[in-house]
Formats: C-alpha cells, sequence, structure tokens
C-alpha cells in the first residue's frame, strides 16, 4: 500500500475560528467544484476552486482535464474499421499546466491561450463577485476584457464552490483510467470533521466501443443497485429460485458480505474514529476483513483531500 505523510484529524483544531464576526464563511480552506463531461468523444472535468482565508474570499482557480480517445487497427484492412478497438484514457496535464502547449492560439489562432483568459475571469470575479460575469447567445463570455472562450460551465461552478464554502466541504478528485475517484469531508467552525465520504464514477457500460459516457449514477447513488456480489448471489439460487433485490441485500447479511458502498463507508469510519497517519491508518484498515475492494486509488483521492485541508490551516 502506499504510505502517506502524518496527517491526523487532531490538526483540525487549529483550524481558523472566527468567533462572533458575521462572515458567511466559517473554515479556511480551498473549496472545489467540479463537474463532469465529454470533450471530443473522451472524459473531461471543469473545477472552479475558492480560496477563503480569515473569511474573507481571496483568489478563484479553473481548471480542466481533458482526456483522449486511441483507435487501434484491427487485423482487416486499413478501410475496414470493423475489428478496430478503442480505449481512453486521462491527460497527464489539466489545461491550466499546459499552458501554451494547449495550443489555442498556435492552432485556433485565439487571441490569448487558455489559461491567460481562464485567470482574466478569475481575477474579474475577485474583482466583482462571481455572479459578475455575462454571456451572449453563443454562451461565449462577452464582458470581461481579453476573452472570446465559453462559459464551460465555470460560473455555475464558481457560485457552487461557494456554497461548499459556506458548508466547510473540502473536496478532492482524482483522474484514473475512466473513472473519477472523489472524496468530500465536511469541517465545522470547531474544526471537527462530521462527514467524510469516498465515491466513483465510472464510465457507462453498453455504449458503443468508440462512444464515451458517463455513467448517470456514482457508485455511492446506486447503493445496493451496483450489485458488486449479484452474480455470486443469483448463482446460489435454485433453479426455481428467483433474484430480488431483498433477496440479494439479505444474501449480503447472511454471508458477511458488503456491497461497495458499505465497504468504502468501513475504510472512512475506520478514519474518523482512528485519524489519517501512514502507519495505522493503512495497516488498519488491511485488516478490516469486510474489505476486499482494492484500495490504492481511495487512499490517494484520500490523501489529496487530506492536504487540501491541511493547507488550509493558517499559521
Amino acid at each position: 500500500m502506499k504510505k502517506f505523510a502524518l496527517l491526523m484529524i487532531a490538526l483540525f483544531a487549529s483550524l481558523a475560528l472566527f468567533g462572533c464576526n458575521n462572515s458567511e464563511f466559517k473554515v479556511d480552506g480551498e473549496f472545489t467544484a467540479y463537474e463532469v463531461g465529454v470533450h471530443n468523444n473522451a472524459p473531461m472535468v471543469t473545477m472552479v476552486t475558492v480560496t477563503i482565508e480569515k473569511g474573507k474570499v481571496v483568489s478563484y482557480y479553473i481548471d480542466a482535464r481533458q482526456g483522449v480517445r486511441t483507435q487501434t487497427a484491427g487485423t482487416d484492412t486499413p478501410e475496414d474499421t470493423s475489428d478496430d478497438t478503442y480505449s481512453f484514457a486521462w491527460n497527464a496535464e489539466t489545461k491550466k499546466e499546459l499552458g501554451d502547449d494547449y495550443g489555442m492560439v498556435a492552432r485556433g489562432g485565439a487571441i490569448a491561450e487558455w489559461y491567460v483568459q481562464a485567470e482574466r475571469i478569475e481575477e474579474y470575479w475577485l474583482e466583482n463577485g462571481h455572479d459578475s460575469v455575462t454571456v451572449n447567445e453563443e454562451d461565449v463570455i462577452d464582458n470581461v476584457t481579453g476573452v472570446t472562450i465559453k462559459d464551460g460551465g465555470y460560473i455555475a461552478l464558481a457560485a457552487e464552490a461557494l456554497e461548499l464554502a459556506k458548508q466547510g466541504k473540502f473536496q478532492a478528485i482524482l483522474c484514473s483510467e475512466t473513472n473519477l475517484y472523489s472524496a468530500h469531508m465536511i469541517v465545522n467552525e470547531k474544526g471537527e470533521i462530521t462527514e467524510l465520504q469516498l465515491d466513483t464514477l465510472q464510465k457507462a457500460r453498453g455504449t458503443a466501443a468508440d462512444v464515451f459516457a458517463w455513467n448517470t449514477s456514482t457508485k455511492q447513488a446506486l447503493g445496493f443497485n451496483y450489485k458488486m456480489h449479484y452474480n455470486t448471489y443469483v448463482g446460489t439460487l435454485a433453479d426455481a429460485g428467483t433474484a430480488t433485490m431483498e433477496g440479494y441485500e439479505a444474501w449480503l447479511t447472511a454471508n458477511n458480505k458488503l456491497e461497495w458502498f458499505q465497504q468504502v463507508d468501513t475504510i472512512t469510519d475506520y478514519i474518523l474514529e482512528n485519524g489519517w497517519q501512514d502507519s495505522y491508518a493503512t495497516a488498519g484498515i488491511d485488516s478490516l476483513t469486510a474489505v476486499t475492494v482494492s484500495t490504492d486509488e481511495y487512499y490517494e483521492v484520500l490523501d489529496l483531500l487530506f492536504d487540501t485541508v491541511a493547507e488550509g490551516e493558517l499559521d
């Protein structure tokens, strides 16, 4: 298992508390809203982060990570694509990280590269408010000097990020294969964690091999309908038996098995009780016999989440 630096839940006791002031924001830190989408028939996620310091908004940050679709020719002639295979993967760098290499100026003739235009929007929000940006009929931002890109969901995500900040709800995401792993934590103004949850959104099944689409529900939202052990349950039924969700839930209980959401909730419950520390957290979770899911990505996204919250700690 991957080991992470020491991060104890106790650190939240030192988060800034604002006493009797009138700020809407009771917890400092970086609060990220995100939205999944599809770009050029490949996965995409767009993020807006708002940073709160001493109860005030001090910055916004827009970014997006896109993916690529790869087509591999089959064994027939190049003209015959019927046996071609397709794969999807996330780009290694976000649009901000790509910088000039994103190529809006070089290949598209834009007035400024994407990251430059995103920074202009961020600055405009900070000076004029998150709801100050307007768009035209083509959804192009039309009141920020030097910006000609479409909204891309940034305005709505900025509003959502501010709502998350008011709730003290931190979020982290991890793009891996064709999945989007996520974790969120709610911290109250006393520096106490009141909620910790893991989730995953996957590529939709049943679509054409060359088409990318997201599932309409995350694993947490699916609950028992994720059916992690359903085929095993069905295989235990007599010929005359009828598979039902009620029967499946009863079978899980009788056989000491947990559905996916129950397993990851067991992980987060353990962390809430014992803290986040590389030594006993990993060893303790590994010892949870009811947890059989692969946990590497969950450790990684939790590490991102705890790092994000730790950075919100004031000097």
